[in-house]
């Protein structure tokens, strides 16, 4: 270690490391969007082109300062750096601005940034998209407190400004609003947000009108005491008094109204200021004043004959509509004015019964009124003479209008508003009206502030020559001490939105001003980069933006009919039904970036102060506009977006996709294949992307890009949502599906109690941060409405919800019953591989100690019960002997019967990793061509069953070449004679080996010299070598190949079984299991029975090996287990033959599952126990590689479910016991005391590990065992035991004459229990079965053609998936699907020592179907 220096603060740094690290270390910041890591140029010239450049420091030198940059430059002991200078900020803002000119993106939607509000129009959107009112609401009313109101009134600038008009029509935004606001009106318990704690604060607001109510209610929420003090009789200001009852009905606005006083906020009606309330008295008695009395004074239409009777203003007229109903309408009524409040007097006037024209002195193109009030005005029969103005009124013999003198007008040149100015043009005319009604201005009323009672000791607020209050645009003040002012009389007469969005900054600086202080930030708003900048308008934007999206009409908002409308005040619009609503919502393009609240790029524009309109660059024609490239977004896979248009070419994701994660899908592509034509011609830094669309490349949507990817450009698709922040609760964890033990981080949020994202934890060795696409998107099922919430009794055939009192004493019952008659043999328990070590270890006592059954097992038995059994005799220990972060350091990479890329990704991630960087050779062995096979050296692809053929073949080849290791074998093993004898017999000369496997003889030569010569090799292997009648002796050849070769009790070596489920290897190791205690402590083990028996007070132990779950099933039918408890496992989808489970479960006498879901198998038990998910508990997992790792609780169960360790509890004392384990922190305790490997792993160790310990760990000093058999195996040497070929137990035949294989998908686990509830996965993993294309001619079909399969024992329906990886006459088929069980299909026939199914191989017969017949 060593010191370099930057802006003088000395900073520690180490060999090898770079400036940038050396700074992050020390918490400095130094921007960087580079994904470049490695020491290289020191200088900013001719740097790469995927550096960003920004990461310049100056280093100090004698004569001048010297440009690098310091994420390529080695740290070198006593550099001394600059850090903050003026050339570095103008080289990094100029940086800054070369990216962003060719950044074609939106940071925030263009609808949120047209709304004055600020509302998250895109978030809102989609949840109302998904029927989720609520969570809309709750999104609203962030900012908009009156979504009722304001979903009714507002002029909708959103609208306006909708990107989904280049296509078709903009969004129906404002009704969609009021959609969800009238949903939520209708709940028992409309939302109410969370209000922080009382603050001792008191705000007084002078104005009840949307101003007034918004600043109220958010202040009421932060925690202050806040009096809202209105003149008029009621709360509402001009929505209550100026916006007519058909747009807007008062019992709405009332029920408004009251749900913000639900808030604390006290209204105060009849009280005005100048009258019942002074100034100066607000001033002493309040911390905070804020004026929001709008601007409800009328500004009258002055020419002869304006004060006639019958002449009204526009403010007057409405107001005396909501209130006396004192001025008389007439039958022609002449209104003048163009913009929403005379559109709102017209069509008032109409539903009296008035025949009304409306006039207006320039075009109905220049009315600044709604476009949508103007054509509703039309519908109802209001005439327009445009271009035409007043100049006298003429009174008739009563005095009271009787007409009108018009004058016609012509539009001049703009004025300050951008509309042409109106001009007089001499030419009148006359019409004859007896009410006219002048809505053209309006403005406050400030007579108050000339009281001399009302006058404040430290001045007067300041007026502008409009006569409104002037007031910061940011902080509401008024420059006086505690005095601020919101709203119209702030802005003059403007839209309710815009007195909303002031009431929020006003609370958000009043809220300051009691916690920090009064201040403006120096940068008002974030940076935000925009599609439309410099255009006049987002029509100018290309059309051909969105060319996958389809034209699609915006609903129409149901009405009430003209005829029935006129004669009333009715509500107009009539409210979208939920079908319509969400059908609108997801017309949504979700333009706004989900990563804007996130993204370093904005944040760095931000702090460097990039103005959008210094990106201006001059086109072609000489005019300004943006010169960025154009992309269109591939939104053609279900879990990823690409938008190109935000890419910065960092290399972030091409780096995790090709170097880490080995998938080679995505890359620098400079015409890939998302570029539109008619962008800047001009290359700069290529784009990451795909040479065709995502869906079609070979992307597996594994979403590590996404993790990476500094901006917005790769997200999740399925997150609609964009710059929230709700209550995020992060949780690291360990994923449920398989064996790899990935830590995930969980992104809860806790208002809705729901996961928001899953992402990988760098900080795991097991993982380093990457998920695959199950471990980062396959989490639905945690929060789906199918859970179990409580428990379930058969009554008369029919499962019913009862009392977890009623379940429990129900099951208690019936043991208790066949304890008596049948005795403790009669009990049968299946364990679970998805549950804890602290739930595993309990089951078994369970069972052992108070029920007196070694009748248990789990899932192990169908997937690796040889390697237990083979394991255990070769070498003592029936577990991977290696570790995962290992296999860095491997030489030769040998894969034999596994589809690692789809049934453990991420170790296949790491296995290509170190491939591709020449690191280590790979050899893969399958009957089909798996896709790892596509990085392999040499990859052969043998005939299902012929593994110990092929592994003895490569043997008697190593041993005739002299390629063993001699002094290995000499000093570590026994049995060589009997093996070499074996091996050398002519059964597996090249030739022989090369007729059965269908292997050629020279492949098998090589494959042999490979492994013969390397320096040493890892062996990894899965259920293609396990799940066969021949499993024990498949894994027994693999153990003599590693002990022959000296491959055990090295580093980046070994046997390497690839475990299937989370925990299965945690379940065997907790005793889950019929012939052993936890830590594989033998059941006929007196001493550790005898152990084990004082520990539990029990003296029902039994020595006997119980019925494995392989043989349940039989056992249930020849009437020696009378009752079975599965706890999350699913036997009618996973055991061999179904028809034979049906019908064992059918006649079993009582069944109890305990599950999260009502799975195949719970739906025929007599009781149904809701357990907790994996996400919803705490324990352990031990992984594949023996880590035990810690699980953490990121969310709450639904309903009552229970974590199956507290429901086990109960069960236990319900029989008899006293049992009373407080958390699972106290099971883990005598998890430890009672399994010697696992002595050492005591609960604090593994709290805040993010590597967790690797067993076996004997004490709390043993840093745990990342490498098994170092010095000596556990039973001293390694058994090399002979094993001949043995044929399986079903081959092909005239009758069945293909051979069936099954196993995994990448999208789908298991029985499909939890990932079918992704709708994204089962997308991506559907029921097909892959034939070969030599198959399928001869068979007549073709890609997603039906076919009929047929075994001996059953017969599916499913689609054929033709493949050149597949080999002829062997189909495979996966397991994972209800609707096509391959289990049907499967052969019951068992492997003599480790009794697991042979699921690898069996004989069917195909026939091309036309469909599958209706069920």
């Amino acid at each position: 270690m060593f010191e370099i220096y930057i802006d003088g603060q000395a900073v520690s740094a180490f060999e090898g490391e770079t400036l940038l690290q050396a700074a992050q270390r020390a918490g400095i910041d130094i921007p960087c969007l580079c994904h470049h890591t490695d020491p290289g140029s020191a200088t900013t010239e001719g740097a790469d082109e995927h550096l960003c450049q920004l990461t310049r420091l100056d280093q100090i030198m004698a004569d001048t300062d010297r440009p690098l940059l310091a994420c390529s430059t080695p740290a070198i002991a006593g550099m001394q750096l600059k850090n903050h200078t003026q050339a570095v900020h103008s080289h990094r803002q100029q940086v800054l601005k070369r990216i962003l000119k060719d950044h074609f993106a939106d940071c925030e939607a263009p609808c949120q940034q047209a709304c004055p509000a600020g509302v998250d129009v895109q978030s809102y959107l989609y949840h109302i998209g998904q029927g989720n009112h609520t969570e809309a609401v709750r999104i609203l009313k962030q900012t908009l407190p009156l979504p009722l109101s304001i979903g009714r009134v507002c002029p909708a600038f959103c609208e306006s400004a909708c990107r989904r008009a280049l296509i078709d029509e903009p969004l129906a935004i404002r009704q969609l609003k009021r959609h969800a606001a009238d949903l939520d009106l209708a709940d028992t318990e409309p939302y109410q947000p969370p209000k922080a704690a009382p603050s001792g604060k008191k705000v007084a607001i002078i104005g009840a009108g949307p101003a007034g109510l918004s600043a109220g209610f958010f202040l009421a929420n932060q925690g202050h005491e806040v009096d809202i003090f209105e003149a008029a009789p009621k709360a509402g200001g001009w929505l209550r008094y100026g916006i007519p009852e058909y747009r807007l009905p008062k019992a709405i606005l009332d029920k408004e109204i009251a749900l913000l006083e639900r808030s604390g906020i006290r209204i105060h009606t009849n009280t005005a200021i100048g009258e019942q309330i002074r100034l100066p008295k607000l001033v002493e008695e309040y911390h905070a004043l804020c004026l929001a009395m709008g601007a409800q004074k009328a500004v009258p239409l002055e020419y002869p004959g304006s004060d006639l009777p019958g002449c009204y203003l526009g403010v007057d007229y409405l107001k005396d509509l909501a209130m006396d109903h004192q001025l008389v309408t007439g039958k022609k009524v002449a209104v003048v004015g163009g913009g929403n409040t005379a559109i709102d007097c017209a069509r008032s006037a109409r539903r009296l019964g008035a025949e009304v024209t409306l006039i207006y002195r320039r075009t109905k193109e220049e009315m600044p009124a709604e476009a949508f009030e103007i054509h509703e005005a039309e519908q109802e029969g209001i005439h327009f003479l445009l271009l035409t103005n007043p100049v006298a009124n003429h009174a008739a013999s009563d005095g009271r209008l009787a007409r009108v003198t018009l004058e016609k007008m012509s539009l001049g040149e703009p004025d300050a508003s951008g509309r042409r100015r109106p001009q007089p043009s001499g030419e009148t005319f006359d019409c004859e009206f007896d009410t006219l009604i002048a809505a053209v201005s309006q403005s406050p009323d400030l007579a108050f502030l000339q009281q001399a009672e009302n006058r404040l000791l430290q001045g007067s607020p300041a007026l502008s020559r409009w006569n409104t209050i002037n007031g910061c645009d940011i902080s509401m003040s008024t420059g006086l001490e505690k005095l601020f002012v919101i709203g119209d009389v702030r802005r003059g007469p403007a839209t309710a939105v815009e007195a909303v969005a002031d009431g929020r900054r006003a609370a958000e600086a009043i809220d300051a001003l009691f916690n920090k202080g009064l201040s403006c930030p120096l940068t008002p708003v974030a940076f935000n980069a925009s599609k439309a900048i410099g255009l006049k308008s987002q029509q100018d934007l290309p059309k051909d933006l969105f060319p996958s999206q389809v034209k699609s009409a915006r609903v129409k908002m149901p009405e009430l009919p003209v005829a029935e409308r006129l004669s009333n005040f009715a509500e107009v619009e009539l409210g979208l039904t939920p079908k319509m609503a969400e059908a609108e919502a997801k017309r949504c393009l979700e333009c706004g970036c989900q990563a804007n609240m996130d993204c370093r790029l904005r944040d760095y524009a931000s702090e460097y102060k990039v103005s959008s309109q210094g990106l201006l660059e001059q086109d072609s024609s000489g005019e300004s506009a943006l010169l960025a490239r154009h992309f269109a977004q591939d939104l053609s896979a279900p879990f990823i977006r690409f938008d190109a248009n935000r890419c910065i070419s960092c290399g972030a994701c091409v780096d995790i996709c090709h170097r880490r994660s080995g998938h080679k899908a995505i890359s620098f592509e400079a015409d890939q294949f998302s570029a539109l034509p008619g962008g800047n011609s001009e290359r700069r830094a290529p784009r990451a992307g795909f040479s065709v669309s995502m869906a079609d490349s070979d992307c597996v949507q594994c979403g590590n890009c996404l993790q990476v990817c500094p901006t917005g450009a790769l997200v999740d698709a399925r997150h609609k949502t964009q710059g929230q922040t709700p209550d995020i609760k992060v949780t690291s964890t360990i994923c449920t599906y398989c064996g790899v033990g990935c830590r995930i981080r969980f992104k809860v949020d806790t208002t809705q109690n729901r996961i928001l994202a899953a992402e990988g934890d760098v900080r795991s060795p097991v993982n380093q941060g990457m998920l695959c696409v199950k471990g980062r998107f396959g989490f639905d099922f945690i929060n789906s409405e199918e859970r179990l919430t409580q428990p379930l009794v058969r009554r008369n055939g029919k499962l019913e919800p009862c009392s977890w009192q009623t379940a429990i004493s129900y099951i208690a019952a019936h043991w208790q019953e066949q304890l008596e008659q049948f005795g403790p043999s009669s009990f049968g328990a299946l364990a679970s591989a998805k549950a804890t070590n602290e739930e595993n270890f309990l089951l078994q006592k369970l069972f052992r100690a108070i029920i007196g059954s070694n009748n248990i097992d789990h899932c192990a038995r169908l997937c690796h019960a040889s390697t237990v059994t083979g394991l255990y005799d070769a070498l003592g220990s029936g577990a991977m002997t290696n570790d995962i972060p290992g296999i860095e350091d491997s030489d030769l990479i040998f894969i034999l019967g596994s589809d690692t890329d789809c049934a453990h990704p991420i170790i296949a991630s790491r296995i290509k990793s170190v491939v591709n960087r020449g690191k280590a050779r790979l050899l893969v062995a399958d009957p089909k061509r798996v896709s790892i096979a596509d990085s392999a050296e040499l990859f052969v692809r043998h005939r299902p069953g012929t593994d110990v053929m092929l592994l003895n073949a490569i043997m008697q080849q190593i041993l005739l070449n002299d390629w063993h290791d001699k002094a290995y074998i000499r000093s570590r093993t026994t049995g060589f004679e009997a093996l070499r004898e074996e091996l050398l017999r002519p059964d597996y000369s090249l030739e022989q080996a090369a007729r059965v496997t269908g292997v050629s003889c020279s492949e098998i030569a090589a494959m042999a010299e490979m492994l013969g010569t390397a320096k040493k090799t890892a062996l990894y292997y899965a259920m293609g070598i396990t799940q066969h009648t021949t499993g024990h002796d498949n894994v027994t050849a693999i153990a003599n190949l590693q002990l022959l070769l000296g491959n055990l009790g090295l580093d980046g070596a070994g046997i390497n079984p690839l475990r299937g489920q989370s925990n299965v290897q945690g379940a065997c190791d907790m005793g889950a299991l019929p012939n052993y205690f936890s830590g594989y402590q033998r059941l006929d083990d007196d001493a550790a029975r005898l152990k084990l028996a004082r520990a539990w007070g029990t003296d029902k132990l039994s020595p006997e090996t119980g019925i494995p779950a392989s043989h349940m099933m039989q056992a249930i039918l020849d009437g020696r287990l009378q009752s079975l408890f599965v706890m999350g496992e699913n036997p009618v989808l996973s055991d061999p033959d179904q028809a034979h489970v049906i019908k064992a479960l059918k006649k079993l006498p009582f069944l109890v599952v305990q599950d999260i879901f009502l799975t195949e198998t719970a739906e025929m038990a007599d009781v149904v126990l809701p357990a907790a998910a994996f996400a919803e508990k705490r324990g352990h997992f031990t992984n594949t590689e023996r880590r035990v790792q810690r699980l953490e609780v990121a969310l709450q169960s639904p309903g009552s479910a229970r974590p199956d360790w507290q429901i086990l509890q109960l069960l236990a004392n319900a029989m008899g016991a006293d049992w009373h384990y407080s958390d699972e922190q106290a099971i883990w305790q005598e998890v430890t005391a009672l399994t010697p490997s696992y002595a050492g792993i005591s609960w604090h160790r593994t709290t805040d590990n993010p590597a967790g310990l690797q067993w076996p760990c004997p004490d709390e000093q043993h840093p745990g065992t990342r490498v098994l058999h170092r010095n000596s195996f556990t039973h001293g040497k390694g058994r090399l035991q002979p094993v001949n070929y043995r044929l399986p137990a079903e081959l092909p035949d005239d009758d069945y004459p293909l051979m069936l294989s099954t196993g995994r998908l990448l999208e789908q686990f298991h029985t499909g229990t939890m990932t079918r509830k992704t709708a994204g996965l089962d997308e991506l993993g559907s029921p097909r079965v892959m034939i070969s294309v030599e198959d399928a001619e001869r068979l007549g079909v073709g890609k997603g053609d039906w076919l009929k399969l047929e075994s001996r024992r059953g017969e599916i329906f499913i689609q054929a998936f033709v493949s050149r990886r597949a080999q002829p006459g062997v189909l495979f088929l996966p397991f994972h699907f209800v609707e096509a069980a391959a289990n049907k299909l499967t052969i019951n026939a068992l492997d003599p020592v480790a009794h697991i199914p042979e699921f690898k191989v069996c004989a069917v017969k195909a026939e091309r179907a036309e469909a599958p017949p209706a069920t």
